[in-house]
């Protein structure tokens, strides 16, 4: 296959962080819609079988090849549902039982989304990293103190710079990525 010009081969140490980079994000993707993990990861693995099957593919970036995988994973999913009966063959009775392209492109940006505040997250220094992480499960700052064994001014001095690493690294997403995990909590 070949990425913005560069040739990958399957075999090679490329392709296999590109698996190890883009797989998780469709397992999430594909589990999300058929509300079944081990359906999703199957799903995820027959795209990526199905990439490797098609070694003439010519990707203009790596988003490019992410886009083909989420369409992959999307189809095999109705597939799936189709394959399960969730779904009738039915095309009048079947427009309303298929995931929306609404909700499978929501899924998309929570997915990218999250993988962009892991990556900062795990940037950050190791306390900070288990302090955001134990936050954004819906600890308080007494509850952080006590899991780390710190006091609570060492929880909120390391989120204060935390938050301030993670606003520098992200922009204004840092924003959006905070107000899309509340309405996960809340929903």
């Amino acid at each position: 296959m070949i990425i913005a010009g560069k040739k990958v081969l399957y075999n090679s140490k490329e392709f296999k962080t590109l698996f190890d980079q883009l797989f998780p994000s469709m397992c999430m993707l594909a589990t999300r819609i058929l509300n079944d993990e081990d359906k999703g990861k199957d799903i995820a693995q027959e795209a990526f079988i199905k990439l490797w099957q098609n070694p003439d593919e010519n990707f203009a970036t790596q988003n490019s090849l992410k886009a083909y995988l989420y369409v992959l994973v999307r189809n095999a999913c109705f597939s799936q549902l189709r394959k399960d009966k969730r779904i009738s063959k039915d095309p009048i009775e079947q427009h309303h039982d298929l995931p929306t392209d609404k909700r499978i492109l929501e899924e998309i940006l929570k997915e990218e989304t999250y993988n962009l505040l892991r990556e900062a997250i795990d940037a950050l220094s190791p306390q900070a990293s288990k302090v955001i992480k134990l936050m954004l499960l819906g600890m308080t700052n007494d509850q952080i103190a006590e899991e780390l064994s710190v006091s609570i001014n060492t929880v909120k001095t390391v989120k204060k710079r935390a938050y301030k690493s993670l606003r520098e690294k992200l922009g204004n997403r840092f924003m959006l990525i905070l107000i899309i995990h509340f309405f996960q909590i809340i929903n």
